[in-house]
């Protein structure tokens, strides 16, 4: 079973993720992450590090001047859904109600299933980069993000919108579909790995194995 929680704004919601675990975080959680470590993670959700702020972060002010232009657009491309937009909701799980999500966009269907938009922004550098888009794929920590996304909600399906830009600035849109029924022992993975690092590394304060470098 799932619940919703309706914050009022964004310090409401704020105040609200710091309970648990969001879709954007669970790639850290479980090692994942190219820029954060279970580590920086932990030390944010016991309180040992305050938030970082981000507003200044071109990449992400990019994302969010997008977010809006992308979710028209990818409506405009699918008249089959009619695209929900909450963007202060958190959909969590009844019997972990650690483990939440906020979403782009929810796509229900004609069909009664309930859907999730995603939409990713992203400059890929080099051809690794593109690579990791490529032949129907996305980078490691979107992937874990979106099924930490079906965990949360109970939803059927995640539909991924990603602009993706070149470096002389053109923009490459691309689209994703990835089917529960799929991704089920993926999920079960994620969810026991997350479950661990809540449970054990920050509710009873044990600081996770720090990564390996060589």
């Amino acid at each position: 079973m799932t619940e919703r929680i309706r914050c009022e704004d964004r310090a409401d919601w704020l105040a609200h993720r710091g309970c648990g675990i969001g879709a954007s975080e669970a790639a850290a959680a479980v090692g994942m992450s190219p820029w954060q470590t279970p580590v920086d993670l932990w030390k944010l959700k016991t309180g040992a590090l305050p938030p970082k702020d981000l507003s200044g972060n071109a990449a992400v002010e990019q994302g969010n001047r997008m977010e809006p232009i992308l979710r028209v657009f990818y409506a405009s491309m699918h008249p089959e859904y009619e695209i929900q937009y909450f963007p202060y909701d958190m959909i969590y799980q009844t019997e972990r109600p650690w483990l939440f999500a906020t979403l782009d966009g929810e796509l229900p269907d004609a069909a009664g299933r309930n859907g999730i938009l995603e939409i990713k922004t992203a400059t890929p550098t080099g051809k690794a980069g593109w690579e990791k888009w490529a032949n129907g794929n996305i980078p490691q920590n979107y992937y874990i993000q979106t099924i930490h996304q079906l965990l949360a909600t109970g939803y059927d399906f995640v539909r991924l919108f990603a602009a993706l830009y070149s470096m002389n600035g053109d923009i490459t849109l691309r689209e994703y579909e990835i089917e529960r029924a799929d991704v089920k022992e993926d999920m079960e993975w994620l969810l026991e790995r997350e479950t661990e690092f809540w449970e054990r590394n920050v509710l009873r304060g044990v600081m996770p194995a720090m990564p390996l470098t060589l």
